[in-house]
């Protein structure tokens, strides 16, 4: 439409500076060729599915017969022939004085063939984006379903053996906090990242669960710095930490602390978790690393290169740090 446009403007203008007003022709002969060629375009458009070569020669057949009729329209319009003359002539002459509009209709095609290949392009990548989006969510998902039966599992054996050991009480007590973390967590969509103090308050209700299994006293220190309560993160990213933490904690049979310490650095939330650390219980517990391989699996899809997990173990302490970009609510 603009170049259309632009080329009536352009027209008009010589015609005035030649001493001539044919702005009807000209305006007559621009509509026309706005018209015809938007239909030529979605005659390209439709024809999407048809194969290159039906494609490309219809729409140029049909381009020549465009373009015969608009030079010979114009020249009738802007007098410089008659309909009767033109009919009589040779068919030859009715191409004459067309060298330019050719060029035009070149020039058109051209605009026209790269823009429609530059928005197939965009969509193309839209779509790509949105698949690689979409198989992202789904790998989350997927993700995030592990952790439910994960922990059930172990919840569930822990009960099994309290009701073999007919501790009826410790059994009862597991059973309401499971409930409650159990509603909590199924009122949540977590389809969106949750910020540090709303993940601490559901952890809270599986370290209250893990001390009921637990014949050992655990004590947990949070070391929560101010600003970093309020820093977001995906959600229950952390429990499957805190599960690891408690599990080999257990093994050393005595009292013992947990750390949690979350602070903000350079833009960056560092949370690290640590527990003591014998290597020789260590090494006789069985595991798969689901939990720790489900928090690193979760971090490398949401932040890539951008967020880190790393376990460190020194000290007598078996620690596991995160560190994301820092993401406050606007």
């Amino acid at each position: 439409m603009l170049f259309w446009l632009s080329y009536l403007t352009a027209e008009h203008i010589s015609h005035l500076l030649y001493g001539e007003n044919h702005w009807q022709g000209s305006v007559f002969s621009s509509v026309f060729i706005m018209v015809a060629s938007a239909l030529l375009a979605m005659l390209f458009i439709k024809l999407e599915k048809k194969s290159v070569s039906v494609r490309y020669t219809l729409v140029l057949f049909l381009g020549l017969l465009t373009l015969v009729f608009w030079n010979n329209l114009t020249s009738i319009l802007h007098g410089h022939t008659s309909l009767t003359a033109l009919i009589q002539a040779p068919i030859l002459e009715s191409l004459t004085g067309s060298a330019y509009r050719v060029l035009l209709i070149i020039a058109w095609a051209g605009l026209l063939a790269s823009g429609y290949n530059y928005l197939q392009k965009k969509a193309h990548a839209k779509e790509i984006e949105q698949a690689q989006h979409t198989a992202k969510e789904a790998q989350l998902q997927l993700l995030m379903t592990q952790l439910n039966p994960h922990f059930l599992f172990n919840v569930l054996n822990s009960l099994d053996v309290a009701i073999l050991d007919k501790d009826t009480k410790t059994a009862h007590q597991m059973l309401i906090k499971l409930s409650q973390f159990l509603r909590i967590t199924l009122e949540h969509k977590f389809d969106k990242k949750i910020p540090l103090h709303q993940e601490l308050s559901l952890l809270s209700y599986f370290v209250e669960i893990e001390q009921q299994r637990s014949k050992q006293h655990i004590e947990f220190n949070y070391q929560i710095q101010s600003d970093a309560e309020q820093a977001y993160l995906p959600p229950l990213i952390l429990q499957p930490l805190m599960e690891n933490a408690i599990k080999f904690s257990r093994q050393i049979l005595t009292d013992c602390e947990i750390i949690l310490v979350a602070t903000i650095s350079n833009k960056l939330l560092h949370i690290n978790i640590s527990n003591p650390y014998i290597e020789t219980a260590y090494s006789n517990t069985n595991g798969t690393n689901t939990g720790l391989n489900n928090v690193k699996n979760r971090i490398e899809l949401l932040y890539g290169s951008s967020g880190q997990f790393c376990i460190q173990i020194g000290n007598n302490r078996f620690s596991v740090n995160l560190i994301i970009p820092l993401e406050v609510a606007a």
